[in-house]
């Protein structure tokens, strides 16, 4: 009698649990447009948590050091997003992309009458610019942003910083696991996002200009347009920056200025790519603990997730299923 029980209540807890899993779902699915404009605005929510609170022992009102902080934060947006914005849609105006496919075709060219290899078919050409295609739109998009999503952001950002401790009692309250459990996955959570949304945006300026320099100095193309599509190239996973650097250094060999082309391949090699590659796994594996390959990995699992910020929660999805396998582990079978 006890064990028909016992089993009728493990059959009601496994229902209720897969309604709850269908409700989610549903309501993930059909408000999916927005978010992006969750995960931005909880991104900006771990970057003024501290300053949030720190505001608050010094004795302003929690409407006060929300209100600035919001302030500072839309500002800041504004200028950074409409400077570049401005920056792009001037020099676009003149700038041919198909100067890109250009390039792609002379490397290909000059491999097969050297060597007689063919480095890479049409069709993996297409494929290949098919794939950056998809990703650089939603890079783009979540630059440029529509206004309805930076509102939304703006909205999410507000109610965080001004329910900011009971927002976090309430999602520790839906946790699962011991008090001891959920400070180690705040700590790792914290740790993550502010090391990718502080680290990324510096490197992507650090490597952007440094390309520019290059460009400006020999003469390898726009240092502007190019600057900044190498950033943007930057946040591609695996080919990175060199997808820009590496066909300039090529044209400029195939133009005649082949010591131009020579030393743009060093430079960007020692240079360009250290900064891409070198210090954003570097600046994850010391601040949050994270193993070059999970960001890696991480970065395409996000982008294919989340668009732009995929860049900032891909690694973090990864390095959370690791620790929430460790919190179980401790949790249920220790």
């Amino acid at each position: 009698m006890y064990e028909g029980k016992h089993f009728n209540e493990n059959i009601k807890q496994i229902g209720f649990l897969l309604i709850i899993v269908f409700l989610a779902c549903v309501i993930i699915g059909e408000l999916s447009y927005f978010v992006s404009s969750v995960l931005g605005g909880f991104t900006i929510y771990m970057i003024l948590r501290k300053p949030h609170r720190y505001l608050l022992k010094k004795g302003w009102s929690n409407t006060l050091a929300t209100a600035v902080l919001m302030i500072l934060s839309f500002l800041f947006i504004l200028l950074v997003i409409g400077g570049l914005v401005s920056v792009l849609f001037n020099k676009l105006k003149s700038f041919d992309p198909q100067v890109i496919v250009s390039n792609l075709h002379n490397i290909h060219d000059l491999v097969i009458q050297k060597w007689g290899y063919n480095i890479f078919s049409e069709e993996v050409i297409q494929k290949g610019l098919s794939v950056v295609g998809s990703i650089l739109p939603g890079v783009l998009t979540a630059s440029g942003s529509v206004l309805a999503n930076v509102i939304m952001m703006m909205f999410v950002l507000f109610f965080l910083l001004n329910q900011s401790r009971e927002f976090e009692r309430g999602i520790e309250d839906f946790l699962p696991m011991s008090s001891d459990s959920i400070r180690l996955l705040k700590s790792s959570v914290h740790s993550m996002i502010l090391s990718n949304a502080i680290g990324i945006p510096l490197i992507m300026v650090g490597q952007g200009l440094a390309a520019a320099l290059a460009y400006w100095f020999l003469n390898a193309g726009d240092p502007v347009i190019w600057g900044l599509i190498t950033a943007f190239f930057g946040l591609v996973p695996v080919i990175g920056t060199g997808g820009i650097w590496v066909p300039l250094a090529i044209n400029l060999m195939m133009g005649g200025a082949v010591w131009q082309g020579i030393i743009l391949i060093i430079y960007g090699a020692c240079v360009i790519s250290y900064i891409d590659n070198g210090i954003r796994m570097m600046l994850l594996q010391k601040q949050a603990n994270v193993h070059p390959l999970v960001t890696l990995f991480g970065i395409i699992l996000g982008m294919n997730l989340f668009g732009f910020w995929g860049i900032i929660f891909g690694p973090l999805v990864i390095s959370s299923f690791f620790l929430l396998v460790r919190i179980y582990k401790r949790e249920f079978l220790t």
